[in-house]
């Protein structure tokens, strides 16, 4: 399969990109390691920051902590999620525009302020069998492009009020992505209120409409390959002992998306509920998630067949995140029912990894192997089939071929830092069926080949990522993966396939 003419122009033009801005590239290193954030992104970071103190802006300084309660984000840079953002300082002065706007004081108290800012990226992606063959003519080829424009009142440390209008559009496609189109609409709209307790810590109620990736954001992501995140309408209580622990409770819906203007609306056929605890410092390093919630929903389809789903999910976390050592290791268990069948479903995903950081291009190795369960008998009347809430599939490559039922992955991958601002990650990864008796879930609908024979094997990929954060506000992304199947999975119509995708990301 040949490239297609759009992806040597999308190739020459980040080169291009890359000659015009490499003077501006040592301006990037906090936003580098802010920008971590999209591989392991804030399971739900503090809703009530506390003011920072003045700090230079161009110091290092850590992004905020993946965990409920943690730190928050570095005073004065964009965030993957924005609603994370400390602009709690005023501009310097002789600011520009763009700083000035992120802190526009309210009268003399200085802890009451508006902060207007916004995002513009655009991606370019090329899928050749999007659906590894399940379905014919299933190459695609697009623009998507994602507009944002958002303003964050602060009327001191116990009243926030949120607002974030989002416009997504898709040019040129062979056939259309839902998460892709919805015009002008009102994209979160949310009132944090935080009663502080003293040194037993705070409790903040959010009511309104809100993203909301928890842990490790594997199990229940943002949904960021795509323009329009999960987002979920309710209410969301957050009780934060700084650095020592956090409770979550919420009871939501999640927005159905709909490609008209202002119609986005919490979806009936759906509910999302749940509890989750983190402790960033439970002993030696290591932090521990525990974790319930519940999706219910009208209407499903699994190989089983297709009828009302309860399921609830019961996980714990272990992790650990140093200079050197990264480690995050999380099991769940499902209960429920499926179409009258008990659901007796699993996962378990460990991420690991090495940095050597003194060495030249601060090599890093790393390991993920995931396993999610398949039903081992059509016919048994259980329900076998693992199905996450709200899966970030770009953890198994960018291109979301697979879905999080009946999988086992194998990823070893290198990562090299060239410079603070750029890092490169390549690697095979090796995919097989939980269960042979089950068959292979495709891309975020979850549709599915039927099984074939006894052999659990489905393909490999080869992936490449490479990002680099060219300023605080400015990004650049790449990826390339690509799918050779089994012999097997390829007898029952399973397909080769390629994906390339290139993104820049404009955050103000």
């Amino acid at each position: 399969m040949s490239p297609r003419p759009p992806r040597i122009a999308a190739v020459l033009g980040l080169g291009a990109a890359a000659l015009w801005l490499a003077p501006v590239q040592a301006q990037a290193q906090a936003q580098a390691q802010a920008q971590a954030q999209d591989q392991h992104p804030p399971a739900s970071a503090d809703p009530a920051p506390q003011r920072a103190a003045p700090l230079a802006r161009k110091s290092p300084r850590p992004p905020a902590e993946a965990v409920p309660g943690g730190r928050t984000a570095p005073p004065g840079v964009p965030q993957a999620q924005r609603w994370t953002e400390d602009w709690s300082q005023p501009p310097a002065p002789g600011a520009s525009l763009v700083e000035k706007l992120r802190h526009v004081p309210l009268g003399a108290n200085e802890d009451f302020y508006l902060s207007i800012g916004g995002e513009a990226r655009a991606y370019y992606t090329d899928w050749q069998h999007a659906t590894l063959g399940l379905r014919a003519d299933d190459d695609n080829s697009l623009v998507q492009s994602r507009l944002r424009l958002l303003a964050d009142l602060h009327l001191g440390p116990q009243v926030r009020a949120y607002v974030e209008l989002g416009d997504n559009r898709e040019f040129g496609e062979e056939f259309a992505t839902a998460a892709n189109r919805d015009k002008l609409d009102l994209y979160q709209a949310f009132v944090d209120v935080t009663l502080p307790l003293g040194e037993a810590g705070r409790l903040t109620l959010r009511p309104g409409r809100f993203e909301m990736p928890l842990g490790n954001g594997k199990l229940v992501g943002t949904r960021e390959a795509l323009n329009m995140r999960f987002t979920y309408q309710g209410v969301r209580a957050t009780y934060i002992l700084p650095g020592r622990i956090s409770v979550d409770a919420f009871a939501t819906r999640p927005i159905a998306v709909r490609p008209g203007t202002f119609d986005d609306r919490g979806d009936p056929a759906r509910v999302f509920h749940g509890v989750y605890v983190s402790a960033p410092d439970l002993f030696a390093g290591l932090g521990a998630d525990l974790y319930w919630y519940e999706m219910k929903r009208k209407a499903a389809t699994l190989r089983e067949g297709t009828g009302a789903d309860e399921r609830d999910t019961l996980g714990a976390r272990l992790w650990r995140r140093d200079a050197g050592i990264d480690v995050d290791l999380e099991a769940a268990l499902q209960r429920g029912t499926f179409a009258g069948q008990d659901i007796r479903a699993w996962s378990v995903l460990l991420e690991a990894g090495y940095t050597w950081a003194a060495l030249p291009l601060k090599p890093r190795l790393g390991l993920r192997a995931d396993a999610f369960s398949g039903d081992d008998d059509l016919a048994d009347g259980t329900a076998g089939t693992f199905v996450a809430a709200a899966p970030r599939l770009p953890m198994l490559s960018e291109g979301a071929f697979l879905n999080f039922s009946n999988l086992v992955d194998l990823y070893p991958s290198l990562t090299l830092k060239p410079h603070e601002a750029v890092s490169v990650m390549v690697g095979p990864q090796f995919l097989w069926r939980q269960s042979s008796a089950d068959g292979v879930y495709v891309g975020p609908a979850g549709a599915s080949f039927a099984p074939y024979g006894s052999t659990r094997r489905i393909g490999t990929t080869l992936n490449l990522e490479a990002s680099w954060q060219v300023t605080r506000r400015l990004g650049l992304r790449l990826f390339e993966t690509r799918f050779e199947p089994g012999s097997a999975f390829e007898k029952a119509g399973g397909r080769r396939a390629n994906y390339f995708g290139l993104q820049t990301n404009y955050r103000f």
